[in-house]
């Protein structure tokens, strides 16, 4: 039960709100670089948009259609990245539901005072070795995902929009 509560508060201040600044710091193993950006994301009924203003980039992830766009051209995806920006997306709603029922079916779950790691059990787990939410003042402030590859991905929400 203390588990649960928990997880409950880890993930009470996305129910507020709809829309994040966020920082995304990219690592790739493959070129030994780290790649910042700052963006917006909003959570939708049926989805979630990703935005990249600096760049003119966006995601658009809504009843199961991904749509890339780089300056305002529409980009294809190759199916594997495309289903694996889609699981990733998933997750993303999940913790902004507050699915809790289908995150314990999706993660075996580590929780301590600071953080919760998620370890994936289903075929997430051959491109996404695990992922690490980290809170301050019961808010999420990070998620950290460490790739099979070795890339990392770190998503710091910066503050909510609306």
């Amino acid at each position: 039960m203390i588990k649960l509560l928990s997880l409950s508060l880890l993930f009470v201040s996305c129910v507020m709100a709809n829309m994040f600044n966020f920082t995304e710091i990219r690592y790739s193993d493959s070129i030994g670089r780290y790649i910042e950006m700052n963006g917006q994301i909003e959570f939708l009924k049926d989805g979630l948009n990703v935005s990249y203003p600096k760049v003119s980039k966006s995601l658009e992830y809504k009843n199961d259609v991904l749509k890339y766009m780089d300056h305002s051209k529409e980009i294809y995806l190759g199916e594997i990245q495309q289903q694996q920006i889609k699981s990733y997306f998933d997750i993303l709603i999940l913790l902004y539901k507050n699915d809790e029922k289908k995150l314990k079916e999706m993660f075996n779950i580590i929780i301590d005072a600071k953080k919760m790691i998620l370890i994936p059990k289903d075929n997430i787990k051959n491109y996404i070795a695990k992922i690490e939410l980290s809170k301050q003042n019961k808010q999420l402030k990070s998620v950290k995902l460490f790739l099979k590859n070795s890339d990392k991905i770190t998503i710091i929400i910066d503050d909510e929009i609306y």
